[in-house]
Formats: C-alpha cells, structure tokens, sequence
C-alpha cells in the first residue's frame, strides 16, 4: 500500500504469507526443473527450458532474500510509528543491503575492524568511528545481529569496560545510547539469556557474569524479557547455579578505587536500571514482581525503619538506593498497563501483595514504596469499591480478585501514611462515590412524576448508601492512618523526653562533679553526683508542647461525622427476600423510569419480567422460587442477583431500607445532582 512522499505501509503477516508462496513457488520450479531435464537428456530437444526454469528459480530465490529483509526490518519497526497492531510504515528510499546476509556481513566487518588491532589509528577513534556506523544501523536487526555475533560477549564486555571505567557512563552518553539500543535489538533476534550471558565477562570464564557492565546500556532500549527474567533472577539469588552475578571484577587497572565510578557504585546502578527495565514491559513486570514480592517487600520495610542499620542484612539486592526502583517495579506490576495486557497475572501480583500486607507479619515500607501502593490502589479502583458497596459477600473463588473490603483498608492506610498518594486517593473515592450517584440518577430519570403514587423508599436509596460507604471507609482509613501517626508521634517524643533525661542527668552529674583545683574532690564528686533539674524542666516543657490538640479534635469530628453500617449487606439482602417472598400479599409497585434515549421501562421487580433472569445460567432462584445461598452461586447467578437487589423496583417497594440503611441524605454531596436534575 503506497503512502505520500517517503513511506509504504507493510503488513508483515501478509508479507510472511508472500514469502512462503514464494518458497513454495520455489520449490515446484526445481521439482519441475529436474523432470524436463531428465526428459531433455532422454530427448534432445532444440529449447532450453530447463535452464529458463533455472534462471526463474535464481530470480525467485533473489526476490525471496528481498523481500525477508523487508520483513525483518518491518518486524523490527518501532511500535510507535505503527499505525494499528499490524500496519508498519517503512522508508521507500532504498535499502543499503538487498538481503539480510549482506546486512549481516556489514555488521560482521565492522565487529573485526573494531577488534582488529590497528598500529595507524588509536584505539579511541577506532572505537568512536565504528559507533557512528552502528548508531546509523541500530534498529537494523540483520546489521546488529552480524556485528554483536561478531564481537560476542567477552569482546563486548572488554569494550564497555574500556568505555565507561573508570570515568562512569556520563562520559561516554553517546556511547551508552548506542550500544544500549544495538544490544536491545540484538536481544530481540538472538537468545541472550543462555549461553550469551554467560560468557559474558572480559576474562572468558564461563558462568561469570560481570553485569555491572549492562547497567548503562539497560535505559537505552527495550530489551527482550527472557534476559531481563534472567538476569532479575541472577541478582536476587534465585537463578540456577551455573551462573555467578559478578558484578565487576578486577582488571589491568586493578580495582575501581579511587575512581568517579566504583565497583560499589556500579552494581548498584545496574540493578537499579535493572528494575526499571524489566518494571518498564508490562508483560513481565507482573509476574516478575509477584516472584520476588517478599524479598521486595522485606527490603522496604527495612528502609522503613523496620530494623537498626547494623543488623540489615549484606548484599545490594537489599540496598536503599534501589528502594525508588523496586518502588516503581511495585507500580508497574499493579499498575494499568500491566492490567491491560497480563489481566490474570496483575490480578494474582495485586491479591499477593494485599493479602502480604493485610497478613499477621506485615509491617511498614517505605514512603516510595506507599506511594507505589496508591499507584495500585488508583488502578484497581474500580474493584476495590465494588468490594466495599457490593451487597454480597466477596467471591473468593472466582479468577477476579475476591478480596475482603477489610484486606483492601489495610493496603489503603498503608497508601495513606506515606501522605503523597492521599489526594489522588481521595479523588478516587469522590469519583467512584458521584458514579454511583450519577448511575442511579440516569436509571431512574422520572420515576417520581405527578401521576405516581406514594413509594415507601426512593429507588436511589441503595446508590445513596453505597455513596456513603464509600465515604466512610476513605475517611475511617484516613482517621486510622492519622491517630496512629498521632500516637507514633507521642510515643517517640515521650521516647525522645526519656532518652534526654538519662543523658542530662549523666552530664549534668559530670559537669558538677569536676573541681579544677582537686584532683581529690573531682573523684569524689565523680562518685557522688548530682542532676540539673532546671535545664532538664527546660527540656521537658519544650517537648511537651505539640500541635497534637488541633489535630485530634479535627479527627474526633471526622469520625463522628462517619455514618457506619455494620453487616448491613446480610441485612439488605433478607430484608430483599422478605420482600420478594410477601409479593402475593403486599405486590410490588412498578416503577416507571425515562431511558436516556427519552423511552420508558417499567421495572416489575421481578427479575425474570425485569431481564435479570434470561436463562439457566443466571437463574438464582431456587425450587421455591426465592434467592438461593450465596456461597452455592455461579458467576452468572451472582452477577443477575446483584443487578436485581439494585434494580428500582426491588429499592422503592423495600420498606425496610430507612430502618436497615439508616437516614440516607437525599444527594451523596449536599447540593450535588446531574445539571439535568437541578430544579
């Protein structure tokens, strides 16, 4: 498909079909080839058929070798320039290689011209003059694949070392952008996490893996993520035992020491790039985070002040510089994109990560890693209210997430002591709550019209109370997070009060004790001692004073204001039952509501005649036509029961709603409705 000016778009799944045509095409023509020539030798005939069919078979194999560069290069094409999932849009400018073996081989002789010892020309303009030739081939995966096979692990981990030690990356920016980039695309085309990876070091000793030398390279390319798993695994400890992360070892320079870029420094840069990296594909960070999610979570809750520095354990792997980084590991294992495209294994990273923290040995993290929760938690909003305002228990056996609204408060107030992830959550729960507001307002459009009777309850009741449920568990997360913040703070600071007194009192008792003129008094004063009452009064009435008394009235106001309803979802759904099991006696009133589209629907309240019911499927009545249990539900069942515990009908007719759901207010937030609603 031709485009304007200097592009074509490529469908590469077309053009794999083409090439094997072609292939096939290929082969009947040698087949066809060999029987004339049999026929030919037999019969001598004054044409040359064979030989034509020959000269047919040299051009397909030509136009083959073509068009599979093509392909390569559209394969390769950046995601960002594609148009739709299958159309690639490709330069129309010739290629400078007609087939993928003669890109491969421009790639090879640049590898040899670098490693080519060269008395003419440094060593440094040699190793700059070969960038620029790869810089412009870069996204060529033939190119790249012949240049790295070429140079091979151990001649590429010499060249970083040479490059970046001991002046570090930023000297060499231009270099790391580039062979960051080659070495993502080779990645793509060849297995890396193997055999590559372990000859990997400049001294050739297999298994030895000297990974400090990726770091630079990790932020400069999307890299394939069997390596990525591999060497994420290689430094937490949990790959196989044929491999070592080396980190750097020692070379002609000796070690690092004394250098801008040391040993220490280096592994702890690459594993930090190694988190953002692996954090950075969606597709692997899920499962990935969900692996190691302990240790990630231990290491938190070191930098949390879980532990005295003294006592935390060795290693990089558990070092606080890399807290920001398995911060946004967290985020993006949890976070939309992961949702988008693992569902299944960002659901199973978010119910670990909820059930390790609402857990018995669950203890503080980080602020980076409490703001990583609130990027969660805004990303599964959506779940996390439906458990909060749904009137039926949790599914724990469904493959959604199952999860109890009390598991969730424990990861929201963990979000909410960090302090940054507060607004964004509290808009959160604003949103959620006016949706259901906004929701129930659209479905029942006009049912209160003059020619309607009396209703014992509004058939938005059920949305108001949902509304408030929400509010009521942000603000009882957010008062929890702020008392136990309030009572940490007193503690430390009567901890702090106890500590200073001690320390006064030695000093003070030194101070005294000391008699310039008498060696003689100053021991015996030594021995006796006395405390400074006025300084330590001082530091007393000092500390005593916190703005501590504003605050907790503002709390003790927030928390009278909540309107709690305990086990009020057991009580609707009897109260429901009730309902539905009088209507011989006391019938439903039907409800007349206006669709969007200016129609009307009459809701019954029987959920067959209403479209709850449409088959076995979702059928949740029993043999004596009531609500069977919950817990012996399917997913379609469950699903139609909770649309008809909602729907109008079932909330008007249900006299029992005030008593069950409490004075409900007539908007969520006083003077809010619809701009159609407004009077």
């Amino acid at each position: 498909m031709p485009m304007s000016g200097d592009r074509v778009v490529v469908d590469p799944e077309t053009l794999q079909r083409m090439i094997s045509k072609l292939g096939d095409l290929r082969g009947t023509l040698q087949a066809q080839a060999q029987v004339l020539t049999a026929q030919v030798a037999a019969v001598p005939l004054a044409v040359d058929t064979p030989n034509r069919l020959r000269a047919v078979d040299t051009w397909a194999a030509e136009q083959e070798a073509r068009l599979h560069r093509r392909l390569v290069l559209a394969q390769a094409a950046d995601p960002a320039v594609r148009d739709s999932p299958r159309l690639v849009f490709l330069p129309t400018s010739s290629d400078r290689y007609e087939t993928s073996e003669q890109a491969s081989g421009a790639g090879r002789a640049l590898a040899e011209e670098l490693l080519r010892p060269d008395p003419d020309r440094p060593g440094g303009q040699r190793i700059t003059t070969a960038l620029t030739d790869l810089g412009a081939r870069v996204a060529d995966p033939d190119f790249v694949a012949g240049f790295f096979d070429r140079l091979g692990p151990t001649g590429l981990a010499r060249l970083l070392y040479r490059l970046f030690v001991p002046a570090g990356p930023a000297a060499q920016q231009r270099a790391a952008v580039i062979l960051g980039r080659g070495l993502a695309t080779y990645s793509g085309v060849r297995d890396l996490a193997g055999g590559w990876l372990r000859g990997f070091n400049r001294a050739g000793r297999p298994g030895e893996v000297e990974t400090s030398l990726l770091g630079p390279l990790l932020a400069h390319g999307q890299f394939a993520p069997a390596l990525l798993e591999r060497l994420g695994d290689l430094f937490f400890g949990t790959a196989d035992g044929s491999l070592h992360d080396a980190g750097l070892r020692p070379g002609p320079r000796g070690t690092a020491d004394g250098s801008r870029w040391t040993a220490g420094s280096m592994h702890r840069d690459y594993a930090a790039a190694l988190l953002r990296a692996i954090a950075a594909q969606p597709r692997l960070a899920a499962e990935f985070a969900t692996r190691h999610l302990s240790h990630l979570l231990s290491a938190s809750h070191l930098q949390g002040g879980g532990l005295a520095r003294a006592l935390r354990p060795d290693g990089d792997a558990w070092s606080a510089q890399l807290e920001p980084a398995r911060a946004a590991l967290i985020a993006a294992a949890g976070g939309s994109a992961a949702r988008h495209d693992q569902p299944a294994a960002a659901r199973e990273f978010v119910v670990r990560l909820v059930e390790m923290t609402a857990g018995p040995d669950a203890a503080h993290v980080s602020a980076h890693m409490r703001a990583a929760f609130g990027q969660i938690l805004h990303a599964w909003r959506d779940d996390l209210y439906a458990a909060v305002t749904s009137p039926l228990p949790p599914d724990t056996s469904a493959p959604g997430l199952g999860l109890t609204p009390g598991q969730w408060a424990t990861l929201l107030r963990e979000s909410l002591r960090g302090g940054a992830s507060a607004p964004l959550l509290a808009a959160d729960a604003v949103t959620f709550a006016a949706g259901l507001d906004l929701r129930a307002w659209e479905q029942t459009r006009g049912y209160n019209r003059p020619d309607t009777g009396y209703y014992p309850a509004s058939p938005r009741a059920l949305a108001y109370h949902q509304s408030n449920e929400v509010a009521t568990f942000f603000g009882a997360a957010l008062t929890d997070v702020a008392e136990a913040e309030l009572r940490d703070h007193a503690a430390n600071v009567a901890a702090h009060q106890r500590r200073t007194a001690v320390l006064l009192d030695v000093l003070a008792e030194t101070v005294k004790s000391i008699d310039a003129t008498s060696l003689v008094r100053t021991l015996a004063n030594l021995a006796r001692g006395l405390t400074v009452e006025i300084v330590e009064d001082r530091i007393r009435r000092a500390t005593a004073d916190q703005p501590t008394g504003p605050a907790r009235e503002v709390l003790a106001e927030l928390r009278a204001g909540l309107r709690r309803f305990p086990d009020w979802q057991a009580r609707y759904r009897a109260s429901v039952t009730d309902l539905w099991r009088r209507r011989g006696s006391d019938p439903l009133r039907p409800v007349l509501v206006t669709t969007a589209d200016g129609a009307t629907r009459v809701y019954t309240g029987d959920p067959r005649a209403d479209g709850f019911i449409a088959g076995p499927a979702d059928d949740f009545l029993g043999p004596t036509d009531e609500p069977i249990a919950v817990e012996a539900m399917s997913r379609g069942q469950r699903a139609a029961y909770e649309r008809w515990l909602a729907s109008p009908a079932i909330v008007a007719n249900n006299d029992r709603v005030a008593s069950i759901l409490g004075v409900l207010p007539s908007d969520v937030v006083p003077g809010w409705a619809p701009d159609w609603a407004r009077p």
